[in-house]
């Protein structure tokens, strides 16, 4: 084959520039270049030029242009979602008269996000939301047409090299799980490490580990865990399985455990200040997802999740002063399906989703599992339905439908952490992406 002169190549860079007038066709622009220089039509110093020419030429002649950004940064990227919800609930404690407390709340959650790629490797991003608590950003709307904070919900900064990745700051949860055992809500603090082995094209592992900080505590002379920090230590290992052309296996066993300290002043939902000694929990979540069942773009997942605390006696009894009588019951199990067309990403596409859940009173962490289901509190069990629907790309429709129930008769009214006889939650969210 005869390479084109030097001159048709140049007529083709011309012609990429004289297109790329708007910032959507100079970033466009990017998988045609690489088009060319696969076919030998350009060689990678000449794509180079084409490519700081586009730059230039968007900065120069197009209003967004105009922004004056870093020479550091490839990438900037903003995103972000405002939610309006519709909550209807009922809780009723584990009291002799059971009188259920009953509320309806309208609330408001609004996110902003900011995801930086910097050259040779780096990368940095920030989230700002509406409220402050680490497991829920919505805010209620009262008194009076008040004015709401904004917090700040991420802030990081990351490496990656190769199938490396390294984080430190306040971030994305990166362990695969359900929001048996981690709050989706929920941005660790702390670092993180991955590395993902590439068994081969159908089948990957993914390392990773964490060193989160839960909570910073006065350090004091003395033989007591309020003189040391909260760290919480994750490890974790996902494996991926293609089977055939639409099957996808996952499973990602996992174990965490913290140090012997104390948490204080948490403002979660039920937040638990107390000791963090004896929470040592294996975790197995995992998935089995049907994609595009026969090509017409629905899809099929069960999903499943598993948290055992193989220090539950020790919790329940010390922890949550619990008596002898009392079982320590160190299992946490979740079971599902959901059903759906599409990704959910685009106008039409619609999802529904049941799972089944059991939290036994020794089993998980109450300061990270879902504060929607039974308002974080253990030894519950019951069912979690969900139901969305995209009215355009960029907006849907959700409705969830919570309903729980005591687990196990406590003596009393058992330890705040597990007082509530049962619940019952509906919410009704409009939510819109940009």
């Amino acid at each position: 084959m005869t390479l084109p002169s030097t001159a048709t190549r140049l007529a083709l860079g011309t012609a990429l520039l004289v297109g790329a007038t708007t910032l959507s066709r100079a970033q466009d622009s990017g998988p045609l270049i690489d088009a060319l220089v696969r076919k030998g039509i350009l060689n990678d110093q000449e794509a180079e030029d084409i490519r700081a020419d586009l730059t230039r030429d968007f900065g120069q002649n197009t209003p967004a242009g105009k922004l004056d950004l870093s020479s550091s940064i490839s990438r900037f990227k903003l995103s972000g979602d405002m939610r309006l919800r519709e909550q209807i609930e009922s809780q009723t404690p584990t009291s002799a008269t059971k009188v259920a407390n009953e509320r309806n709340r309208t609330r408001l959650r609004f996110r902003l996000n900011g995801d930086v790629e910097l050259q040779k490797g780096w990368n940095a991003g920030f989230a700002l939301e509406t409220a402050s608590a680490s497991d829920s950003g919505n805010q209620t709307f009262e008194n009076g047409a008040d004015d709401y904070g904004i917090s700040l919900a991420r802030a990081y900064v990351g490496y990656t090299s190769g199938d490396f990745a390294f984080v430190g700051g306040k971030q994305k949860n990166v362990f695969y799980t359900t929001d048996l055992v981690w709050d989706s809500d929920i941005n660790p603090q702390g670092l993180t490490e991955q590395y993902k082995w590439t068994v081969s094209d159908r089948t990957s592992i993914t390392f990773r580990a964490g060193q989160l900080i839960m909570d910073d505590n006065t350090e004091s002379s003395g033989p007591t865990t309020n003189a040391a920090d909260a760290w919480m230590f994750y490890q974790q290992a996902e494996l991926t399985q293609k089977i055939g052309s639409r099957l996808e296996a996952k499973i990602a066993p996992g174990f965490f455990l913290y140090n012997a300290s104390t948490l204080l002043g948490l403002s979660n939902e039920n937040a638990f200040n107390g000791t963090t000694e004896n929470l040592k929990v294996i975790v197995i979540p995992g998935e089995l997802a049907f994609k595009d069942v026969g090509g017409t773009g629905y899809g099929l997942k069960a999903y499943w999740d598993f948290a055992y605390n193989t220090t539950a006696e020790d919790r329940v009894r010390e922890a949550y002063a619990q008596p002898a009588s009392v079982d320590e019951d160190p299992t946490a199990w979740l079971v599902g399906v959901s059903y759906g067309y599409g990704t959910g990403k685009l106008a039409g596409d619609w999802k529904l989703s049941a799972d089944y859940r059991e939290i036994g009173l020794g089993s998980i962490d109450p300061n990270i599992n879902d504060s929607d289901f039974a308002f974080s509190r253990l030894n519950q069990k019951g069912f979690k339905f969900a139901a969305s629907y995209n009215l355009t790309d960029f907006t849907s429709l959700n409705a969830t439908y919570l309903k729980t129930e005591e687990k196990d008769d406590l003596p009393g009214n058992g330890p705040a952490v597990a007082n509530l006889d049962h619940s019952q939650t509906l919410q009704v969210d409009l939510n819109l992406k940009f």
